[in-house]
């Protein structure tokens, strides 16, 4: 329990809980931006899930930087046992999820401190994500989801920062990066197991959301992704038996927990637009270690075991 004085008030403990498995190149840099954050009174949770000694390598490196980093290993292949483990060991009142290909500007906690802890509604504040090669563009300002085939969409995704976006704006959610207070998530529950991948974050974050707290933005927070910039293409798409299974496993249950009926009829009628925008993305792959007969079995039965699981109501949600 956090003893509330005032300098616990105005400059709560921070988290910082990154996910992590076989980037440790990646994880350095993200690191070291942590540390040489201006906001100072942090912990550092790394959550690997990897099968090699790299990350914990780089951990150990940087601990001459930085005393307050606890190295976590885990065997399971699964982020939301990886963050709810670092969860789980954390003593912040407040918690920032970040992805180990993330490089975050130095007044990015900061701003985002600031932000949550000026209305007890608020529950979740996430940052500008801008590209890494490109740090003038915009990969998302948060997420919305459309209105009849509740597809995920990037905010301003692919536009020129200028200013546009306006501290407070809200959102339904953040991928990549986001903060969050510890009592939202002792209310809400933790990940679900259930949903590992493509979507872990956004099932929490509907959740809170439920539980009566705001989610919003402040641009002057930023991370800086690093992911391919193709502007030619508004939806980065990384193809393989996982991320099938998942894509629409995750959408099925996100829709059938959390919206409403006509939501629920219009998606599901829009089902086959989202197998066929699925399956040109395994046409097109060129991977040849992924074999597309596998790759579309893993998406049917991805969509069927989705259904399944929501008409059974099934959830894996861990508590605090």
């Amino acid at each position: 329990m956090l003893t509330k004085t005032k300098d616990s008030r105005s400059r709560p403990l921070v988290s910082v809980i990154i996910p992590t498995m076989d980037r440790p190149e990646m994880l350095e840099r993200c690191i070291k931006s942590v540390i040489l954050s201006t906001y100072k009174n942090i912990e550092i949770l790394v959550s690997d899930d990897s099968d090699s000694d790299d990350s914990k390598l780089v951990v150990d490196k940087l601990k001459y930087l930085f005393q307050k980093i606890l190295y976590i290993h885990n065997t399971e292949k699964n982020i939301s046992i990886a963050i709810n483990r670092a969860i789980k060991q954390s003593k912040g009142e407040l918690i920032f999820i970040l992805d180990d290909d993330n490089e975050i500007d130095k007044d990015c906690i900061g701003e985002m401190v600031r932000s949550i802890t000026q209305d007890k509604n608020i529950g979740i504040v996430g940052p500008l994500a801008l590209y890494h090669s490109h740090r003038d563009i915009i990969m998302h300002a948060g997420v919305i989801r459309s209105k009849f085939m509740r597809r995920a969409i990037y905010i301003h995704e692919n536009e020129k920062w200028n200013g546009q976006i306006k501290e407070g704006e809200e959102v339904e959610d953040f991928a990549n990066a986001f903060m969050f207070k510890r009592e939202a998530a002792k209310k809400a529950g933790l990940w679900d197991l259930l949903v590992p991948y493509m979507g872990e974050d956004g099932d929490f974050e509907a959740r809170v959301r439920k539980a009566g707290y705001k989610a919003i933005i402040n641009p002057r927070a930023k991370t800086y992704h690093d992911i391919p910039y193709n502007p030619k293409e508004a939806y980065f798409l990384r193809v393989s038996e996982r991320r099938m299974y998942h894509s629409m496993h995750s959408k099925v249950l996100y829709v059938f927990r959390y919206d409403n009926t006509l939501q629920k009829l219009t998606f599901t009628i829009s089902i086959p637009l989202y197998i066929v925008f699925y399956i040109r993305a395994i046409i097109k792959d060129k991977n040849k270690e992924n074999k597309k007969s596998r790759l579309i079995k893993a998406l049917f039965k991805g969509t069927c075991e989705g259904f399944a699981d929501a008409f059974r109501k099934r959830n894996e949600i861990e508590r605090l």
